[in-house]
Parts: structure tokens; C-alpha cells; sequence
């Protein structure tokens, strides 16, 4: 019988049920924006070209910003940033509509989607942060996490969901200006709530790094584990929507991101609800190994049934293995440091996840859809090769 003594101990504290709620809205743009501006700057310029180079200014300001973030937030807190981080997204969202409505060219697009990136306000990461500082057990931290990794993952499903329901409801720039007032509506809530003062005092003391967390090689070993599952996840992704283009029905991909996501929500769940007895690295490495397989499976699968079957299966590790990855970096990360670490964190997924979607639209172009299946597959391979370099540690 499923055991959910962690998840009623967790969310017995009503603030706590408070902060995780107002999380989720500021986060939908998560899913929302790379999207929304490569739908925006395609319908205003018609060239796919200048959206991919806009939605990339985006990420890559993204990217960047988040270790920079982070590091503020580790030496003065969250309180003098969060907010100002939140203006800035909205208006410069607000700015790239305008830019893209009075047709002010490239330039104006690139700066402002650049800028966008830049202030986007880190809430799980700040989130993550509080939940390995706060005092929990051991099994509530486990079933935070696994909390965290189900919110963050519907997000992703949601987003572009959101999107489609604002094209229909007017165009790309309706997408864009909703996930703006997320923010600006969303940050302010979350603010509210009680995570700002939860996430702690600035440990002033700590003995301090130029490199922060990275100094400690098991978060360079943990980061690096990261990248590796990210690319994977990026050539799985790209995969589904040319398996349905290939078998002639586009309205195929939203059952297959369903046949994945909805096993990972409930997997990721059930994970959060005990404490595993073998160390992270290995329970990772059992969760990269399933992925490895069920990619296969994918690949090999000869009809649309057996694919979606085979989704089901993959789906299943998605969950524990996001969580299990995020436990392993804040117990390897040091106290003072682990926002920075898991701003890191996010910013290797992000460039995973476009990379392995850029290397799989490649092998898909050449070789098929079932190439880019069979990538994931060795990325996985690869990741559980070099789990066991991380030093163990557990969930405590």
C-alpha cells in the first residue's frame, strides 16, 4: 500500500502548502516563452531563421544569468531581487511584443528577448535552495523534491498548451503578453508567501570561493551527470513529434507527451513517498539505464500503439530521476553556496535540452526518427557509465 505519511507530514505546515502553490504560476512561462516568441517573431517577420535567433538570444541570456543570479542571491538573499527580476521580465516581454507589432527589426527583437532572458526570475531555484536548507527530515526533503520536479514538469506540458490556447484565442503575441502577466502577477504572490523569509540568512561566515559551488568536485561530477541526462532528454523530445509527422498525424504528439508525462507525474510521486536504500549515484544510474531501454524500445516500436506503449514505460523514470538528481547536487552542494548550485543546475539543463533537440532534429533529418530515439539511447548509456564517478551520498 502506497505509503503518503511524508507528503501529510510535509504539507501539514499551511505556509509551506502556501509557498508551493504560488510557485506554479510564475513558472508556467517556464513552457511558455521559447515558444511564444519563435511563434511571435515567425508571424511578424515570416522567417523561421530570425525566430530561432531571436528565441536563442532568449535562452542563451537565460543561461547566463542564472549562475550570476544565483551567486547574488547566496551572498545577500532573495529579498532585493526577486521583485526587481520581475519588472524587468515583464517589460522586456512587453517590449518584444511592441518591437514585433511595429515591425522595429531585428536588432529591436534580439536586445529585448535578450533582456527578457536576463531578468527572469529564478523561483525554483530559489525554491530548491529553501527546501535543502530548511530543517526537514530526510523523507520530507525527499517528498519536497519529488514535489518540485512534478510542478516544474507540468509546467513544461502546460506552457505550450497555454500557447496554443492563446493562438486560437488571437495569435502569438496573446501567448507572450499571458505569460508576462504571470509573472507580474506570480512573483509577487510567491513573494508573499513566506519562501523569501524561508530560504534563510545569508551565511556570512562561510568561507567563500571565486568559483562557488563548482570548487567541490562532486557538484562538477553531479552538473556534469546533468548535462548528460539533459541532452538525452532533448533527443527523446525532438523524437515524438517526428515519429507522428512520420506517420502522417500531427494530432498524435500531444497522446505521446501525455503517454510520458502522466507515468512520470505519478512515478515521481510515488519515489517522493520513502527513502530508497541505495545511494543516489546508483539509483540514477538504475533511472538512466530504464531510460536507455524504454528509448529503445521507442525506437524499435513498429506502430503507433507499440510506440505509445513504450512511451508509457519510458515515462515511468522521467519523475524519480529529476528528483534523485536534484537530491544528489543539494546534498553535494555547501550550504552557502547551493542556490548558485542550483542555478547551474537549471542553466545545464536548459543547454542539454537544446542540444540534444538540435542533434536530434539532425538525426531525424538524415536517418529517421528512430536515430534520434536510439541517440538518447546511448546518451543514457553514457550518463549511467559516469554515475558511479559521483561521490555517494544520500538523501539526508
Amino acid at each position: 500500500m502506497l505509503d503518503l505519511s511524508s507528503y501529510r507530514s510535509l504539507f501539514a505546515d499551511r505556509e509551506l502548502r502556501r509557498i508551493v502553490l504560488s510557485s506554479a504560476l510564475p513558472r508556467l512561462p517556464i513552457g511558455m516563452n521559447a515558444l511564444g516568441l519563435t511563434l511571435l517573431v515567425q508571424g511578424s517577420t515570416g522567417s523561421f531563421a530570425r525566430a530561432g535567433w531571436v528565441s536563442g538570444a532568449y535562452l542563451a541570456a537565460l543561461a547566463l544569468q542564472a549562475p550570476l543570479v544565483g551567486r547574488i542571491i547566496d551572498l545577500r538573499g532573495p529579498r532585493g531581487i526577486v521583485l526587481p527580476l520581475a519588472a524587468g521580465h515583464t517589460f522586456a516581454l512587453l517590449l518584444v511584443v511592441l518591437a514585433a507589432h511595429r515591425g522595429l527589426g531585428l536588432p529591436w527583437l534580439l536586445a529585448s528577448a535578450f533582456l527578457a532572458g536576463l531578468f527572469f526570475p529564478p523561483v525554483s531555484t530559489i525554491l530548491r535552495a529553501m527546501f535543502r536548507k530548511a530543517e526537514m527530515t530526510a523523507s520530507q526533503r525527499q517528498s519536497a523534491f519529488a514535489v518540485e520536479s512534478v510542478v516544474v514538469e507540468s509546467c513544461f506540458i502546460l506552457g505550450p498548451l497555454l500557447v496554443s490556447l492563446a493562438l486560437l484565442a488571437g495569435s502569438a503575441a496573446h501567448a507572450v503578453l499571458l505569460a508576462a502577466g504571470f509573472v507580474a502577477v506570480g512573483v509577487p504572490w510567491f513573494a508573499r508567501s513566506g519562501a523569501l523569509a524561508r530560504w534563510g540568512e545569508v551565511e556570512r561566515k562561510a568561507e567563500r570561493h571565486w568559483l562557488g559551488p563548482l570548487r567541490v568536485m562532486g557538484v562538477r561530477r553531479s552538473l556534469l551527470l546533468t548535462l548528460m541526462v539533459a541532452i538525452g532528454f532533448g533527443l527523446n523530445e525532438i523524437a515524438v513529434p517526428a515519429f507522428a509527422t512520420a506517420q502522417g498525424d500531427a494530432s498524435l504528439v500531444g497522446l505521446f507527451y501525455a503517454a510520458l508525462s502522466i507515468p512520470s507525474a505519478i512515478a515521481g510521486l510515488v519515489y517522493g513517498t520513502r527513502r530508497w536504500a541505495p545511494p543516489l549515484n546508483r539509483q540514477i544510474l538504475l533511472a538512466v539505464l530504464w531510460l536507455a531501454v524504454g528509448s529503445t524500445a521507442m525506437a524499435l516500436a513498429p506502430s503507433v500503439a507499440l510506440f505509445a506503449l513504450a512511451c508509457l514505460f519510458t515515462g515511468l523514470a522521467f519523475g524519480p530521476l529529476i528528483t534523485a538528481l536534484s537530491l544528489q547536487l543539494g546534498a553535494l552542494a555547501p550550504s552557502a553556496s547551493v542556490t548558485e548550485a542550483f542555478t547551474w543546475s537549471t542553466t545545464l539543463l536548459m543547454l542539454g535540452l537544446g542540444a540534444g533537440m538540435w542533434l536530434g532534429g539532425v538525426l531525424a533529418q538524415q536517418w529517421g526518427w528512430s536515430a534520434a530515439l536510439l541517440g538518447a539511447a546511448a546518451a543514457m548509456a553514457l550518463a549511467a557509465l559516469f554515475s558511479p564517478c559521483v561521490p555517494a551520498v544520500r538523501a539526508d
